[in-house]
């Protein structure tokens, strides 16, 4: 059985992994949000995931680790390592101290940071090719990439929510909570961009409409940053 999804949250996709072995399929293969199952006994194996050092590599000193722990490396994907481990043989947890969950956590964010930053760059290459070039295809690869902004955004202020609550754990007192803009109010940022860039090079039904999107989600996000500053 062949699903498709697009995980952005590790956490979200253990647990998915885990959901789906209790039901009696196990993870064979993956790629490019392909996910490859095979009929097994339910609950045979529990699946973790975790972030290596290298893109598309695994060392051997990981791959030592993974054999003393009973632990398969089922995937390799870019940084992410998918592991799982038969649940006969015991529990299965990769960070067990706060610790090192918070450096875990910590590279995740780093990683998701210089993407951003990279689509960013995208996505305003796009903005400039929809004002000299082909406006139609460079307006619908701006809005792709923007949208995946948006996912990342999320994700990089879920992971800091996460390492957040982690560093109270650690040390028993609440550290200054971090000020999050919404990604609403960086969407509108974003689009507003996109609208004075395109302006000369759309028509004008297009512009308003990407403008007014604009300056909606800018006010909305303002009022999202303003009420979660609140908090």
């Amino acid at each position: 059985m062949i699903k498709f999804h697009l995980y952005f949250d590790k956490d979200e996709e253990t647990k998915w992994l885990n959901e789906m072995s209790v039901q009696g399929w196990a993870l064979k293969s993956f790629y490019a949000g392909f996910y490859n199952f095979e009929k097994t006994e339910p609950g045979k194996y529990t699946y973790q995931i975790d972030f290596g050092e290298k893109f598309g590599k695994v060392s051997d000193d990981y791959r030592d680790l993974m054999s003393e722990m009973e632990v398969e490396i089922l995937q390799n994907w870019g940084y992410w390592i998918i592991l799982r481990k038969e649940a006969s043989k015991g529990a299965f947890e990769l960070y067990t101290d706060v610790e090192s969950k918070i450096e875990h956590y910590t590279k995740i964010l780093k990683m998701f940071k210089a993407v951003t930053v990279l689509e960013l760059i995208c996505f305003f290459i796009e903005c400039m090719a929809a004002f000299v070039g082909d406006v139609s295809a460079a307006v619908v690869a701006a809005a792709v990439i923007l949208l995946l902004i948006i996912v990342l955004v999320n994700v990089i202020a879920k992971t800091k929510n996460i390492i957040y609550k982690l560093e109270e754990q650690r040390t028993g007192i609440a550290p200054e909570n971090p000020r999050e803009m919404s990604p609403l109010l960086i969407s509108g940022l974003l689009l507003n961009a996109c609208a004075l860039m395109m302006k000369e090079s759309v028509s004008e039904l297009l512009w308003t409409c990407v403008a007014i999107l604009g300056i909606v989600f800018m006010l909305t996000g303002i009022w999202q940053t303003a009420k979660k500053q609140k908090k």
